[in-house]
């Protein structure tokens, strides 16, 4: 069967349109069980939903369990929702019980698997079932996501850049971003969140975010860079591991950069296509593609390839160095690391 996009799950669910069996999987949890909670929502009436919704986790269940799961009929109801959490884990019998129920399932069940992040589905179930991968948001994803659950969910506003600066900070975390925007509306009282929100509740403010080092980075400016390292560093959920992925991905778009550059492509098309680069890789820069992609058209005469593959290796090398515990701190390693790119 085919598999579908979070989002095209959720327009078919709002139509009432059902599949026999799904299987949730990916590594973005959030998702997951946003598209599971709208599922309950538009398969089973709210008043028969204790008696149509089975939640079961896949360890727990044997063979003789699932079968009676599968076998029970709705009552009072179209259908019943049965929901196995940590799929995977299903033994040997209940397993085999699951690839039965697969190759036949009940027109009045709609069955739930779910997978845990870093469990890929496994090979025969979609033949059998439609398949959704829940992946992490890209920045651009994220901005439109805050934006859609302020107004749809907390019925809140929020300015663009306001919603930069916490995506700098909190990065695509959704469920972090569901809190953070929480307590953002409560501090301004249901007004719209502005930068200033951000600063106040959050503790960031422009001039000190990831997305800032890594300008001061791109444009070689090691004073800028190195002035505002601490107070990066500070931050929560900033490591220098965190900085380094970022500084990789950020130098392999200056290297794609350098080298289209180098083959003739003129700016306006370098540009553009640089939207599709991003959309091919999924790597998640710390804000908006567009802001991302403006500054890196100013710094790429700055790079060739040459300082390109010397920056490459440079971060190979403080990546190896972060995960030796006999090595300095942290901030000292990353400083160094700054320090080297920019000079």
């Amino acid at each position: 069967m085919p598999a579908v996009t979070p989002r095209a799950l959720r327009t078919a669910l709002d139509a009432g349109s059902f599949d026999p069996v799904y299987v949730l999987f990916g590594a973005e949890d959030y998702i997951k069980e946003e598209v599971l909670r709208l599922l309950l929502a538009r398969a089973v009436d709210a008043a028969m939903r204790d008696f149509n919704v089975d939640v079961r986790r896949g360890p727990e269940l044997d063979a003789a369990a699932l079968n009676s799961t599968l076998d029970q009929l709705p009552m009072m109801a179209e259908r019943r929702v049965v929901v196995i959490r940590d799929a995977q884990a299903l033994k040997k019998a209940p397993l085999a019980v699951l690839d039965r129920y697969l190759a036949k399932p009940s027109r009045d069940l709609v069955l739930v698997l779910m997978l845990p992040a870093e469990h890929e589905v496994p090979k025969s179930w979609p033949a059998h079932s439609t398949t959704c991968e829940c992946k992490p948001l890209t920045e651009d994803a994220v901005m439109k996501w805050i934006a859609h659950h302020l107004h749809d969910t907390l019925h809140g506003s929020i300015t663009p850049d306001a919603a930069t600066l916490l995506i700098s900070h909190v990065g695509n975390d959704l469920a972090q971003l569901t809190s953070e925007l929480d307590k953002l509306l409560s501090y301004t009282n249901g007004a719209e969140i502005t930068a200033e929100s951000v600063h106040a509740v959050v503790g960031i403010r422009h001039g000190e975010t990831l997305a800032d080092l890594l300008d001061c980075v791109a444009v070689r400016n090691a004073s800028g860079a190195l002035a505002m390292l601490p107070r990066v560093m500070a931050q929560p959920k900033t490591t220098g591991v965190s900085v380094v992925i970022a500084l990789t991905a950020q130098t392999f778009a200056l290297s794609w950069g350098a080298a289209a550059r180098a083959n003739g492509m003129n700016p306006g098309v370098l540009s553009r296509t640089y939207f599709d680069v991003l959309r091919e890789g999924g790597a998640f820069v710390g804000r908006p593609w567009g802001e991302a992609i403006q500054h890196w058209m100013k710094a790429l005469p700055q790079w060739d390839a040459a300082r390109c593959d010397r920056a490459l290796d440079l971060l190979l090398t403080t990546d190896l160095a972060l995960k030796d515990t006999r090595a300095s701190s942290e901030e000292q390693i990353v400083e160094g690391l700054v320090l080297a790119m920019c000079v």
